[in-house]
């Protein structure tokens, strides 16, 4: 790669500490209070209890099988997800197993489906709803602690701005559900402090997405993976202030031919 400082300066929030380096005190090193793991429902917010992840029927369970079927689908049919389904989705891509105090590093701990540096879980989990069986259509926040959706919002023409919002793959809008991750940086720097807490952020993302591919495979359904979008039209749609919480990452979820 040709010398560039600026691109140097970029590239070094994917390395790891510096021995011998020294870095910023965390928030957790001063004692400030460690940050809540999950966004509560506002008072008077709609609260749509969700059927048993476990209770879901698995097309495919073999472990093998669901990795080797796992690919990238950006052609869904038209035919609806049940609830049953989208709780699955929502346990197997944020769930929570056990919440604790960790003696080892002095904090509540949340121990989820998916790994997180630290088990601080730096993402809210976002759906729009477009075609779920018995689900009124609108943008919902998964409340992993109560097995749970919040109706955020239920913006006219939904999937249209999603599909706007997703910089014109129009396949975004028309999946029946859309998932939204958003990103609440601060979970991650109470405990690591800044750069490292870049990469760490980053790698969690990527453990959320693969979930959701093998999970989708196990219930034949398709998924994309999404990075690119516009994110101040995301960020507004999604009502997110776009500083202590912003679009991080999306996948649309559908039906496959």
């Amino acid at each position: 790669m040709p010398e560039n400082r600026s691109a140097d300066s970029h590239l070094s929030y994917l390395k790891g500490y510096t021995v011998g380096q020294n870095h910023p005190m965390s928030d957790q090193a001063k004692g400030v209070r460690v940050p809540a793991y999950e966004k509560p429902a506002r008072e008077g917010q709609k609260i749509v209890a969700l059927p048993d992840p476990t209770t879901v029927k698995l097309t495919e369970s073999d472990v093998f099988r669901c990795l080797d079927n796992r690919i990238s689908s950006r052609v869904f049919s038209g035919d609806a997800l049940t609830l049953n389904e989208l709780s699955f989705l929502l346990w197997a891509t944020q769930g929570i197993k056990k919440t604790a105090d960790d003696e080892r590093h002095q904090h509540h701990s949340v121990k989820r489906t998916v790994p997180s540096a630290g088990s601080r879980h730096p993402f809210e989990t976002y759906v729009a709803a477009g075609n779920v069986e018995g689900l009124a259509s609108g943008i919902y926040r998964y409340l992993a602690s109560a097995n749970a959706i919040v109706l955020e919002s239920a913006p006219a023409d939904l999937k249209g701005k999603i599909s706007e919002g997703a910089i014109g793959q129009r396949f975004c809008g028309a999946a029946p559900v859309f998932f939204l991750w958003s990103v609440i940086p601060y979970r991650t720097v109470w405990r690591y402090g800044l750069p490292f807490s870049v990469k760490a952020i980053t790698l969690d993302g990527g453990h959320i997405g693969q979930n959701l591919h093998v999970a989708c495979a196990a219930l034949g359904l398709g998924t994309c993976m999404i990075g690119a979008y516009n994110q101040s039209h995301m960020d507004a749609l999604f009502g997110l202030d776009g500083k202590e919480e912003f679009a991080f990452y999306m996948a649309p979820v559908g039906r496959i031919d």
